[in-house]
């Protein structure tokens, strides 16, 4: 395959069944543990024993999350959401501002000098979580670093792939963007 678009989406999806795959496994696990607690009563031990496992890694097992907790979604101040706004219901995420307004390198994103309203909550795995973080201010004041998923990342810097309608959409809102600020073209 030669195409490095053609290439890159291939690698993305095979990265999304390694991770649809992992947590796959991993429900599996905690539900087999859950089962034999609930079914017969037993400890973390006999458990163990049964599946020739140590406890602890039983007890791991038993005790990892569904989710990560992580940005799903943002509403900018047009009231526009962007991600995944209806990923959870209601009553399973947070929602705070960002902690400063938003302030990326490129003065020409449409989403420059916003402060931004985060939806948080425990994202399922499956969706692509980013290494990257949001900082948004907790009720107290304080600040909370949130990863975000790959959606969330994709909105507030454009979409990775050229050549695609998203990216196209976003590279209008940047170039409308730029002329506001009376900035020269290619800027």
């Amino acid at each position: 395959m030669t195409d490095p678009y053609a290439r890159l989406r291939e690698a993305r999806a095979l990265d999304d069944a390694l991770v649809m795959a992992r947590r796959v496994v991993a429900e599996i696990k905690r539900n087999t543990v859950e089962s034999l607690r609930g079914a017969s009563g037993a400890g973390y031990g006999g458990i163990a024993r049964r599946l020739g496992l140590t406890k602890a890694r039983v007890q791991q097992i038993a005790n990892t999350t569904r989710g990560l907790p992580a940005a799903f979604a943002f509403r900018d101040q047009d009231g526009t959401w962007h991600g995944e706004p209806q990923l959870l219901p209601q009553g399973y995420y947070s929602e705070a501002p960002s902690f400063i307004a938003f302030s990326p390198a490129d003065e020409c994103n449409p989403l420059f000098g916003q402060v931004l309203t985060v939806r948080y909550g425990e994202v399922p795995e499956e969706r692509g979580v980013s290494a990257y973080t949001v900082q948004v201010r907790l009720d107290n004041g304080s600040p909370f670093n949130l990863r975000m998923t790959h959606q969330v990342q994709d909105a507030l810097f454009g979409p990775p792939i050229l050549g695609t309608s998203e990216r196209a959409q976003w590279d209008a809102a940047r170039e409308q963007r730029r002329r506001q600020l009376g900035l020269p073209a290619g800027y």
